[in-house]
């Protein structure tokens, strides 16, 4: 959109004309939006015509324009008279300065050229000066270096003279790297051989000065090596002529079956040789020595060792045989330790374990091939218990414990799991897989315990039994979790900093599979007991037929119906109370009680309800009757009062069926309450003891005890 600040003043034009004027300064003014907006404003006739009008008006201001400013236009014609023949007066000086500027250019450019030639010059003769100094001062330095390096004899070297020899070779290398395109090869060869002489020497009383304990001597020795910056040779002089003579002698096969103490004493021969060659070497080297640059526990001691190993004692890596793997893992383990307790020195020792020879070494040691067979041994053990089939006879006169895993399968697993972390099995470079191996042998168990309540045992009678166990084994292998964890816990390698929450964290799925196995058991439990319960409550409705017009006397004790319905979970209590737990046998009686309650509900009601329909019509029908016999509706006083007596006397058959059931609900009641339950605790309870208590008037007591 256009702003007021895209218009400039325009001549004002005729009022009706069908556009606004100011449209033609717009930036963005375009042909076809301007006959897109005035479309409606009027036919193409009527635009036209408009804007020939307009035109007028804008040639006409235009004239006016030219007239008023026309004295500044004829000047300005005037002022550009002669104008180029000024310009071109002035463009040849100018083009004559710029050929003389270009010309100074040049002859400063080659006088640059010349002085950076002879800068080269004299920087190529003072190379040549210097080079031909150092020349005359390498001669010198061999001459002066083979004078110090006469041949000797290894007990006449003199520490001195191999001192000034060593500072004279470090000159004689300066000096040649400055004039190495003057020397000859055999100034060249020259000077190889001296620096090889000299360190045949050096090396010689390097030696003497280990066989003898000079320990000046050797600290000495150690220092000239540095001036030289040939500590690695000194570390390999003494690999080759000390720690490999001794590795060799101790470190194989042979003597490894001749030890006594196996792969330890060979351990402990390894490290007898510090203590016996190296204190020295060691007490210069250390962090608080006085000799600095030198590793030879490293570089010297620990690459020959391992390479004798490698190569004299392969047998040791094979993990065929798990438990003799173990040992030896175990024990070249602590061995590493002495060596790391030997080094002290924290960088040192994390050198030593970033050695490439230090790794090669632990690969070596095949601890996934190792981890395989163990979980070969511990997973096959669970697998044949969980492939077992519950054995019958065995399983049925076993006492069965709360306190223990009363079927193998649990006792199996707890001991697999075990198995896992004890010693002489559990390493702490494989802890990652032990614990991986823990929760898959709990994930087994929990398939079996699916296996086992899908699968039966033959004998019915033994179900409840088979339910109760497993539901007290699971009970116990859940509250083994917690101590399987701070097992773990305490196994877990420093380095690793788990926390226990973790852990925990881990094992929750465990737990809510178990817990979800024993909410299931707990429902098969209750579906059993309420199944052998429910046939019996059908007798409820024979006991109308067992008062009426039978003469009996008046119920004082519960049917029988209702102590074979109550057997079931008696017994249930009484054999697995300790089993399965005070708390949980509880919910379990709650359960049973809560759906026999309900069923017994229904049925004590159409009892009573089919009871009270007998009753109406047995007493219209008793009405009908005494109607036909006596028109004129006079009762009998004689007959009034035998009536009279004989209610008083004896009580109705339908009472005497409501006490019935009124008193079975009593021994209901206190069956339940023998339990440790509550009445208020069991559904449609309360509801069942006021359906009799309507139907007697009789209130039934918390405590009342009825015979």
């Amino acid at each position: 959109m256009s702003t007021g600040r895209d218009l400039f003043s325009l001549p004002a034009g005729p009022a009706e004309l069908c556009f606004d004027k100011n449209e033609f300064m717009k930036k963005t003014f375009s042909v076809d939006e301007f006959l897109h907006e005035n479309r409606n404003a009027g036919s193409l006739e009527i635009i036209r015509d408009d804007l020939g009008v307009y035109l007028k008006v804008l040639r006409s201001a235009m004239i006016e324009l030219i007239n008023q400013d026309y004295a500044d236009f004829v000047d300005l014609s005037a002022n550009l008279i002669g104008l180029d023949q000024q310009i071109g007066g002035i463009g040849g000086p100018l083009e004559k300065l710029r050929e003389e500027i270009v010309a100074v250019r040049d002859a400063l450019e080659g006088t640059m050229g010349d002085i950076s030639d002879c800068l080269e010059q004299k920087k190529a003769l003072r190379g040549y000066k210097k080079g031909l100094q150092s020349l005359g001062k390498v001669q010198g330095a061999l001459v002066k270096l083979e004078s110090l390096l006469r041949p000797a004899a290894a007990e006449e070297i003199n520490p001195t003279l191999l001192e000034r020899a060593a500072l004279e070779s470090i000159q004689l290398q300066f000096n040649i790297k400055f004039c190495s395109e003057f020397l000859n090869q055999d100034q060249l060869n020259k000077s190889e051989e001296l620096k090889a002489s000299l360190l045949a020497q050096i090396k010689g009383y390097f030696l003497r000065t280990l066989k003898q304990n000079d320990l000046d001597g050797l600290e000495r020795c150690l220092r000239i090596y540095c001036t030289l910056d040939e500590c690695g040779t000194a570390e390999e002089v003494f690999k080759t002529e000390i720690v490999s003579p001794y590795m060799g002698r101790v470190v194989s096969e042979s003597g490894l079956q001749n030890s006594p103490q196996g792969l330890t004493g060979i351990y402990n021969q390894i490290l007898d040789f510090i203590s016996l060659n190296m204190k020295n070497l060691l007490a210069l080297t250390k962090k608080n020595g006085k000799v600095k640059g030198y590793n030879f526990i490293v570089h010297s001691f620990w690459t020959e060792v391992e390479r004798r190993m490698e190569t004299n004692m392969s047998s040791i890596f094979a993990p065929g045989n798990p438990e003799s793997f173990y040992q030896k893992y175990k024990c070249t383990l602590e061995f590493l330790e002495r060596i790391e307790l030997i080094i002290e020195d924290p960088s040192e020792i994390a050198a030593f374990k970033a050695h490439p020879q230090y790794k090669s070494f632990q690969v070596r040691w095949n601890l996934p091939v190792y981890f395989q067979i163990r979980f070969q041994e511990i997973g096959s053990n669970l697998e044949k218990a969980c492939g077992r089939e519950l054995d019958a006879p065995k399983f049925t006169t076993q006492q069965i414990s709360p306190a223990q895993f009363n079927l193998l399968q649990f006792s199996v697993a707890l001991t697999c799991i075990s198995s896992c972390w004890q010693d002489g099995i559990y390493l702490p470079q494989l802890f990652h897989r032990f614990l991986k191996l823990t929760l898959q042998l709990l994930s087994r168990t929990t398939t079996w315990i699916d296996t086992a309540i899908n699968s039966p045992p033959e004998d019915p009678s033994l179900k409840l039994k088979l339910l109760a166990t497993l539901f007290s084994d699971i009970t116990n292998l859940s509250r083994k979790i917690p101590q399987i964890v701070n097992l773990i816990h305490s196994k877990s390698p420093p380095s690793l900093t788990l926390p226990q929450s973790s852990l925990d964290e881990l094992f929750f799925d465990n737990r809510s599979s178990l817990t979800t196995k024993l909410n299931r058991l707990q429902t098969l439990v209750v579906q059993e007991l309420v199944q052998a319960a429910i046939p019996h409550l059908k007798q409820v409705s024979d006991i109308p037929r067992l008062y009426r017009k039978t003469g009996r006397e008046v119920p004082s004790r519960c049917c029988q119906y209702m102590e074979q319905m109550v057997a079931p979970v008696g017994t249930f209590r009484e054999r697995y109370a300790e089993l399965i737990g005070a708390e949980r046998l509880k919910e379990f009686l709650a359960g049973v009680y809560a759906s026999l309650t309900l069923n017994y509900y229904q049925a004590v009601d159409e009892v009573l309800v089919s009871v009270q329909k007998t009753e109406e019509s047995l007493r219209r029908l008793k009405n009908l009757r005494d109607r036909n016999a006596n028109p004129t509706g006079v009762t009998p006083a004689s007959n009034t009062n035998n009536s009279s007596s004989s209610s008083t006397a004896s009580m109705s058959d339908d009472d005497k069926i409501r006490l019935q059931l009124q008193v079975d609900v009593i021994h209901y009641v206190q069956e339940i309450e023998r339990s440790g339950l509550a009445r208020g605790e069991i559904e449609k309870l309360p509801e069942l003891i006021q359906l009799v208590e309507d139907a007697t008037k009789i209130r039934i007591g918390g405590n009342q005890q009825q015979q």
